[in-house]
């Protein structure tokens, strides 16, 4: 099983209490104007779409109505695998009936039909007729520069870019560490000049510079943190998985320092001081996102 999987699942919990209900609830509104002017289904395609959780959570909070063609992509097969035997889950849990016909999940409840296709395939290389493509927690890993003009041959005119969980440059961590600075610092430096990864640290700020560049108009943003900790004595569902991953991804991230940058005894410190307060439940962090809602100008 790939190692994002826990993650994956962890951070549904999270991005639960995060999203930011305005722009979700203006996302929303805009497929349901969408859905009044035409006659099929309104067609949504999801990039980096992982275990499904965003699929689960149109269903599970019960604001669409109609029928919604819903495909999700996703490059990781283990996720793809994943997103296909716990999305039904999660529907059933829900309330919808749900089938399968052919490699299409049909999940139905009341005035809402669900057609849920699950592939593999390079979001590069997605082509589509969509009324909004979803690309949550993805501009802030790959280029905007080259994804949002390649989104001309997956959206409709006047189509949208719900773009939520967009890092936005700041990570907080607590019980307050002294060497927090210099970790938040160089994790974010890595994001900037060393991953091999695209994207950076200033993504989401990156995403409302180039949007207008390439016909589109950004049309809501509001921010969406991360808050993740044990307010009530434990951490919430399954999210102290979701915090050891992001701690190896910092880990990894300072790996790649020489010692002339970060001395290995002081990230080994950090690191273990931090795991030690995560086992004994008193590690918390909070990193700043911001949800984009963009519209592709209808004259394309």
């Amino acid at each position: 099983m790939s190692d994002l999987i826990p993650y994956l699942t962890a951070k549904r919990t999270v991005d639960d209490r995060a999203l930011n209900r305005r722009v979700w609830d203006q996302f929303v509104s805009g497929l349901e104007s969408r859905a009044s002017g035409v006659d099929r289904p309104i067609r949504i395609v999801e990039l980096g779409a992982g275990v499904g959780s965003m699929i689960a959570r149109l269903g599970d909070w019960e604001q669409l109505t109609g029928t919604i063609s819903y495909r999700a992509v996703d490059v990781d097969d283990a996720c793809v695998s994943a997103a296909r035997e716990r999305v039904p889950e999660w529907l059933s849990a829900a309330g919808y009936a749900t089938t399968v016909d052919d490699e299409t999940l049909i999940a139905e409840q009341g005035d809402t039909r669900f057609e849920i296709t699950v592939e593999c395939a390079d979001a590069r290389t997605v082509r589509d007729e969509a009324d909004a493509v979803i690309a949550a927690a993805f501009l802030d890993i790959v280029d905007p520069a080259r994804l949002l003009p390649s989104l001309h041959d997956v959206l409709r005119p006047g189509g949208m870019l719900y773009a939520p969980c967009t890092f936005d440059g700041a990570t907080h961590f607590s019980p307050a560490h002294p060497d927090d600075d210099r970790i938040e610092r160089l994790y974010h430096r890595h994001m900037d000049e060393i991953r091999e990864l695209p994207g950076s640290s200033r993504a989401a700020r990156d995403v409302i510079e180039q949007a207008p560049k390439h016909e589109y108009t950004v049309t809501a943003t509001g921010g969406c943190d991360w808050v993740v900790g044990a307010r009530t004595g434990t951490y919430p569902a399954e999210e102290a998985a979701f915090l050891e991953h992001l701690l190896e991804t910092i880990d990894g991230a300072l790996a790649d320092y020489a010692p002339a940058d970060l001395d290995p005894s002081v990230r080994g410190e950090w690191v273990s001081t931090r795991r030690t307060q995560l086992a004994n439940e008193e590690f918390g962090m909070v990193a700043h996102h911001l949800d984009i809602l963009a519209r592709l100008r209808p004259e394309l």
